[in-house]
């Protein structure tokens, strides 16, 4: 069976190859997984996520349990929600969306799949409520900013945490040093048993960087990392570097941190 398995994935993974390879970035369009229909924003931006969520099972943890409590904030397309869903039947998921357009197809792809106990929040997480700017890529990396964007409604994080909370998993863009910082200053991060959190650093946020992992260490938390690399596309100016290896001083950190 786990041969069959790595078999359907792999196969899975060839066709959203040579669909990548057809179509030009951020065109919408449909794909077939084996467990359904997913609608995306751009063929090469949901390979990287079915590699990553499905195949490399970047948000598994040991010791969930079998029907957890899960915040996915930045749910882009769905896959996070899909995979969690597989893994975990019985789980209770809030996910937030910031992008309209891609909130709509975060919706479509919830329902299409029958996915239970799920409530999609069209908005962006912060460490305020009310209105932000948010700055659309049209396909992953938008993100909450000066400039031209749309004005979308935003939520303050700490104020919906009111429950314990198995899996907390952030990845928006940039905002969430933001939101961490408030969920330690808060105490609401006591409520949290696990973290996954993708950090987008560069030398304006070097201090913050710092203050994070020095406020959940305080709070509990063991932290590690799965990867750290040099991310030159990162929003803003370019940041370059004296080193040839490590030519950006703009990169990502994916952390992880569990309470002991």
């Amino acid at each position: 069976m786990v041969h069959v398995i790595r078999r359907t994935r792999s196969w899975t993974c060839v066709r959203l190859f040579w669909l990548g390879e057809r179509n030009p970035r951020r065109v919408p369009g449909a794909f077939r997984f084996p467990f359904g229909p997913v609608r995306y924003m751009d063929a090469k931006v949901m390979l990287s996520l079915y590699r990553e969520i499905f195949l490399d099972r970047g948000y598994e943890v040991v010791g969930l349990g079998d029907a957890p409590v899960i915040l996915d904030c930045g749910g882009n397309i769905g896959m996070s929600v899909i995979w969690f869903k597989q893994r975990y039947p019985r789980a209770r998921i809030t996910v937030f969306e910031a992008d309209p357009q891609t909130a709509d197809l975060l919706e479509e792809n919830v329902r299409a799949l029958g996915l239970n106990s799920v409530m999609v929040v069209r908005a962006a997480v912060s460490d305020a409520a009310g209105k932000v700017s948010f700055v659309p890529e049209g396909s992953l990396g938008g993100h909450v900013g000066d400039g031209a964007g749309v004005l979308v409604d935003a939520v303050r994080l700490s104020d919906l945490i009111t429950e314990p909370v198995d899996y907390l998993k952030v990845d928006i863009e940039g905002s969430e040093f933001g939101v961490l910082k408030d969920l330690c200053a808060t105490g609401k991060i006591g409520l949290v048993k696990y973290l996954a959190c993708e950090l987008h650093c560069n030398p304006a946020v070097q201090d913050q960087v710092a203050e994070l992992w020095m406020a959940l260490s305080q709070a509990g938390f063991r932290i590690t990392v799965r990867e750290a690399r040099v991310d030159a596309e990162l929003p803003g100016p370019p940041v370059p570097t004296p080193f040839s290896s490590a030519p950006s001083a703009k990169y990502l950190v994916w952390l992880f941190a569990w309470r002991v």
